[in-house]
């Protein structure tokens, strides 16, 4: 355990540093802020490289958990005074504990060979709150992966990453992914690929899912692109009687997870 002063000591330089995407690409790192999503990374062997907290804090029983396992662990633990904490906090009110975690590398070639599998994929979805909430419904209903296109939120990012309360360490995401390719692979090994659209294609409930299905979202504002929606096996939507439009990208991938998921427990 170390005791920092200055705010500009490099590792606290590193840690605000890891505010912005590019810099998080070029470490591998983020920030993890935050009593329960610490304890889940911890529960999950997330990869951390440091721990901050500030001196207020430590009479708190959870925090003095994470600390100790932290030091169990090796994990450099860092102590500082709550103004210097609070410039590397990215929360409106804090509680007083942040980490930086590794990122983790997934591909595919291990899931395409499963005979059953869910998947999630997200092409163009900029919101960081749909984006980590899709995730944690993913997590809920039991898929196998989250696959995002180029233009989605960053799920690093911390607005992201607190969305997803914790599912960021449970289920294998892989960003930037070009999503034609993609397709293609999955239609290689025999998954039904169903594309969201809100006025058009299958109801959902309609649909006779396969062993191995993958459900595409779009942009909030545009949708899909043509491009997708041409090479997906299905265009589904989600029937309504009321007079909105069409839902929020979050709740129409949860609705159509859930569906998947409900014919999955029914077999």
């Amino acid at each position: 355990m170390k005791i920092i002063t200055s705010s500009q000591n490099k590792v606290i330089k590193h840690a605000k540093s890891l505010q912005f995407k590019k810099y998080r690409d070029a470490a591998g790192e983020y920030l993890l802020e935050g009593i329960k999503l610490l304890q889940e990374a911890i529960k999950y062997d997330a990869d951390i490289s440091h721990i901050f907290y500030h001196d207020e804090v430590l009479g708190n029983p959870d925090i003095q958990d994470i600390i100790d396992t932290c030091i169990e662990r090796k994990i450099p633990v860092y102590e500082m005074e709550e103004k210097l904490f609070l410039d590397i906090s990215e929360t409106k009110t804090s509680q007083g504990v942040i980490a930086i975690g590794k990122k983790r590398d997934y591909d595919m070639t291990s899931l395409i060979k499963q005979k059953c599998f869910n998947i999630v994929m997200l092409e163009e979805v900029q919101d960081p709150g749909n984006v980590g909430t899709i995730i944690r419904t993913a997590d809920a209903c039991g898929f196998d992966m989250a696959i995002l296109s180029k233009g989605c939120a960053d799920i690093y990012s911390g607005k992201t990453i607190r969305s997803t309360m914790g599912s960021l360490f449970h289920m294998p995401i892989i960003p930037d992914m070009d999503f034609e390719h993609m397709l293609g692979i999955l239609e290689s090994v025999g998954a039904l690929t169903l594309a969201a659209a809100p006025h058009d294609g299958m109801p959902c409930y309609d649909i006779r899912y396969k062993d191995k299905n993958a459900i595409i979202v779009g942009n909030e504002s545009k949708g899909l692109t043509g491009a997708v929606m041409d090479k997906a096996s299905l265009k589904v939507n989600i029937p309504m009687i009321g007079r909105a439009e069409s839902l929020n990208a979050g709740v129409a991938a949860s609705i159509l997870m859930y569906e998947i998921m409900r014919h999955r427990l029914a077999r």
